[in-house]
């Protein structure tokens, strides 16, 4: 990938967690120049994804919240892997799961279907929204898609056909992502249809597991869907520093960390 559009996500992904960015910020975050900098901004800017304002880029406006599958997959991949591979080794034969459509959920279903595969692991039934599992698990597991409004940004489904089907089934375990963490609001994501989505499922399932990267502990995004009292178990990477789990468990969050 070109080193301008590794760029371009890395700042996306902070807009979208943070709502805006100081030129600063984006110097040290990236080890780039000011000049370098403010023809990112520049960029970002005629793109739609910000406006630039007195030595900052923020989101267009404050109810605005931008998520691109495709921006999101490339980030932090070794740790989504560790996390996904960690993952599946909760699971246990004759399960029936939901899977919502975040990136590390989508890797964690790739490596769900390689021990599918292998035959460490048999008989698992997914429910999901997620347009992007269902191909990769089909032929590996009985998998059904719940239906609702497609949104190509995400790769998934939601709405209320979709909450509707959620709440008419009952899982085993739902396996979820987050866009942020913060002690304040818990679990968070960009938009109210997706985190209606995150609820519904922790709510008919007997167990909640959210994965999430070290990257997004201590951000918040738009809307709040769990706190700890609602979430059985995170699993994040080995860089989640020891004072942050540590956090997660004066919160009531069981934490569990992924070799690389």
């Amino acid at each position: 990938m070109k080193k301008t559009i590794v760029q371009e996500t890395v700042l996306l992904k902070e807009l979208q967690l943070s709502g805006s960015i100081t030129l600063q910020d984006a110097m040290e975050k990236m080890e780039i120049s000011a000049a370098t900098a403010r023809r990112l901004f520049t960029r970002m800017e005629e793109k739609g994804y910000g406006i630039r304002s007195h030595g900052k880029i923020s989101l267009p406006d404050s109810t605005y919240s931008f998520y691109s599958y495709e921006a999101s997959k490339e980030l932090y991949v070794k740790e989504k892997k560790a996390i996904a591979k960690e993952t599946v080794s909760l699971i246990s034969d004759d399960e029936t799961l939901f899977l919502d459509s975040g990136t590390t959920v989508c890797l964690f279903s790739m490596a769900l279907a390689d021990a599918l595969r292998q035959k460490t692991l048999k008989n698992i039934t997914v429910f999901t929204n997620s347009y992007m599992i269902i191909n990769i698990l089909n032929g590996c597991a009985t998998v059904n898609l719940i239906g609702g409004t497609f949104r190509p940004y995400r790769k998934d489904f939601c709405g209320y056909m979709a909450e509707k089907a959620i709440k008419d089934c009952h899982f085993n375990k739902c396996i979820l992502g987050t866009d942020g963490y913060h002690s304040s609001i818990g679990f968070s994501t960009t938009d109210f249809e997706s985190a209606r989505i995150c609820e519904c499922a922790i709510e008919n399932s007997d167990n909640s597991i959210i994965l999430m990267d070290s990257h997004k502990f201590g951000k918040a995004a738009l809307v709040g869907f769990a706190k700890g009292d609602k979430v059985s178990l995170v699993v994040s990477d080995v860089k989640l520093k020891k004072e942050q789990q540590n956090e997660f468990l004066r919160n009531g969050i069981n934490i569990r960390i992924a070799d690389n």
